[in-house]
C-alpha cells in the first residue's frame, strides 16, 4: 500500500485561482502537477499507484475553520481514497468548538502553517489550540522551517518547533518537509529522536543528496512518512524515487509508504 501523507486540493470553483496565487507568491518559480481539484488528484494517484492520500487544509483567517470543516463533510464521502485533515486558526474565538466538531465528524488531525496563519508556532495562543487538539486525540501536522513564499518568516523555525515538540511530548506530531527544508543539520540536532514524525513532501530529491538529511532518516526511519506536497510535486516521480532506491530495504520502503503513517491515522471510511 502507498499512502501520500501530504497533498492539497481546493474546491473546484477556486482551484485555479488558488494555484495561481501560490505560484505568484514565489515569482512563478513553481510547477503544478495537478489542477488542484479532487478529480485531478485522484487521476494523479492512479498514474502513480498511490492508494490513499492525506489532504491537508489551512485556515488562513480566524473565520475559516468552520467553513473548511463543512467542505470536508461534503467532499470526504465522494472518495474513500482521500483522508482529510481540518485546520483552525489560533486566533479564532471558537477554536474549541471547531476542533470538537472535527473530532465528532471523524476528522483525524489538524494542519497548521504558522507562516500563512501569521502566528509563532510556540506562542501561548497556539499552545491553547494544541492542548485542545491533543486532548481530542487529533494529529498535529505542521509546516516546518523555511517557506520560499515567505522569505524571512521565522514563525515555524526549527527552534520554535523543537520547543513545542518538547512541551507536547506524547502528542501525535508530524513536521512537514523533513522537519525544515534545507536545515536538516539543525533538525537532526534539535528534533531527531524526539518522537515526532517527518514527511518527505517537496524535499525528497534534496534529502537524497544531503548527508545530514540521510543521517536524520537513518536515525529516525520509524518516524518518516512518504509525502509529495501534490500538486507541487509529481506523485509518480516521488513514488519511483522510493520504489527504485537501491539504498532502501524492502522493509524501509514499506514503512515509508504506509507502515509509519498507519500508526497515526486510520485508513478506510470517511473522512
Amino acid at each position: 500500500m502507498i499512502i501520500d501523507a501530504h497533498t492539497h486540493i481546493y474546491p473546484d470553483r477556486v482551484a485555479h485561482r488558488a494555484l495561481r496565487n501560490v505560484i505568484g507568491n514565489i515569482g512563478g518559480h513553481l510547477d503544478a502537477f495537478t489542477d488542484g481539484t479532487r478529480d485531478s488528484l485522484l487521476a494523479s494517484m492512479d498514474a502513480a499507484g498511490v492508494d490513499h492520500s492525506l489532504v491537508l487544509t489551512v485556515a488562513t483567517s480566524p473565520g475559516q475553520g468552520e467553513g473548511i470543516l463543512e467542505w470536508i463533510r461534503r467532499t470526504a464521502p465522494l472518495s474513500d481514497r482521500l483522508v482529510f485533515f481540518g485546520s483552525v486558526h489560533p486566533h479564532a474565538p471558537g477554536f474549541r468548538a471547531c476542533l470538537r466538531g472535527m473530532a465528532a465528524a471523524g476528522v483525524q488531525g489538524v494542519k497548521f502553517h504558522p507562516g500563512y496563519q501569521d502566528f509563532p508556532a510556540d506562542s501561548p495562543a497556539a499552545y491553547a489550540v494544541y492542548e485542545e487538539a491533543a486532548a481530542l486525540g487529533l494529529v498535529l501536522y505542521f509546516h516546518a522551517g523555511y517557506d520560499p513564499s515567505l522569505p524571512g518568516c521565522e514563525h515555524a523555525s526549527i527552534q520554535r518547533l523543537a520547543r513545542l515538540v518538547r512541551d507536547f511530548a506524547g502528542a501525535k506530531i508530524i513536521l512537514a518537509h523533513g522537519g525544515g527544508y534545507g536545515e536538516w543539520d539543525r533538525v537532526l540536532d534539535l528534533l531527531g529522536g524526539k518522537g515526532c514524525y517527518f514527511d518527505t513532501a517537496f524535499v525528497l530529491e534534496s534529502m537524497k543528496e544531503r548527508a545530514d538529511a540521510r543521517e536524520l532518516y537513518r536515525q529516525n526511519e520509524d518516524f518518516f512518512l512518504f509525502g509529495t506536497d501534490s500538486p507541487w510535486r509529481d506523485q509518480k516521480h516521488y513514488v519511483e524515487l522510493i520504489r527504485t532506491s537501491e539504498t532502501l530495504t524492502a522493509d524501509q520502503k514499506e514503512k515509508l509508504f504506509s507502515g509509519n503513517i498507519r500508526k497515526l491515522i486510520r485508513i478506510g471510511g470517511n473522512p
